[in-house]
């Protein structure tokens, strides 16, 4: 049932109805030194992904990332991400999501058939992505598409398409699903925390009663700076003065 409410919610994809019995139990993460959050700083706008590329340029340089000695981008598949990747982080670790593949790993498996039949699969699959045996998990999927078929044109929701899809990701997405070298590394391969936080910025910024005269940037920067852990309000208000025209900066008296 974790899979498929999972996949469902990351990726909108619906598994057999059938899956709750033969899901495992919930285990918590509790393998020695994993990364941990230090300090959480966010960066939100709506001008587009040339302007967002730059602004995280800034941040990281800020942050005084270039100093660590390993580095690391995780995101998801979108083309836009590793665009970003390319152009101003190339240096850094190229990772994708483990979330995110193993919910178009679990919709192959569980594609057209009841879980009983399709556990198995989706189990062995998932350790393939897991120990970083990409070549061997695409083999598998391609397997799984000979047998049922090229989807038709249009086609976006039967069996056949969802495996389709699978694999395209995956194909698309191989150089970036190394996992085990990135765990050896000590690398994150999840990007959960991010993916909260703008679960966080979306309740104060989206809502059908919620309108902004200004535009919503003006409040996308000040959620983005009310959830950072890097003082951006203090900083803002403290340089506020020397950035307003209209107005002359005075000096407190000895």
């Amino acid at each position: 049932q974790r899979m498929s409410d999972l996949s469902r919610e990351t990726k909108g994809f619906s598994a057999h109805p059938e899956t709750s019995a033969e899901s495992p139990e919930d285990s918590p993460d509790d393998r020695p030194a994993k990364p941990q959050v230090l300090v959480r700083s966010v960066t939100a706008t709506r001008a587009g992904i040339d302007t967002l590329g730059r602004r995280l340029v800034a941040d990281a340089h800020r942050r005084g990332f270039s100093a660590a000695k390993r580095k690391a981008l995780v995101a998801d598949g979108a083309a836009t991400n590793w665009s970003v990747h390319r152009k101003h982080f190339s240096s850094y670790t190229a990772i994708l999501d483990f979330t995110h593949a193993v919910c178009y790993v679990w919709a192959a498996a569980m594609a057209g058939r009841s879980s009983p039949a399709a556990w198995s699969d989706y189990i062995g699959w998932a350790q393939l992505l897991w120990s970083g045996q990409v070549d061997r998990l695409i083999a598998a999927v391609e397997i799984r598409q000979q047998q049922l078929g090229s989807p038709l044109d249009g086609d976006e929701t039967s069996p056949a398409a969802l495996v389709a899809r699978t694999l395209v990701y995956l194909n698309n997405q191989r150089t970036r699903m190394k996992y085990d070298e990135y765990r050896k590394a000590g690398l994150p391969i999840t990007s959960s925390h991010i993916e909260s936080t703008i679960k966080q910025i979306n309740r104060r910024v989206k809502g059908s009663e919620k309108f902004w005269d200004q535009g919503a940037e003006p409040m996308l920067q000040l959620a983005a700076d009310h959830v950072s852990e890097t003082n951006d309000f203090d900083h803002f208000w403290t340089s506020r003065h020397r950035k307003l025209k209209s107005m002359r900066c005075y000096q407190s008296a000895a």
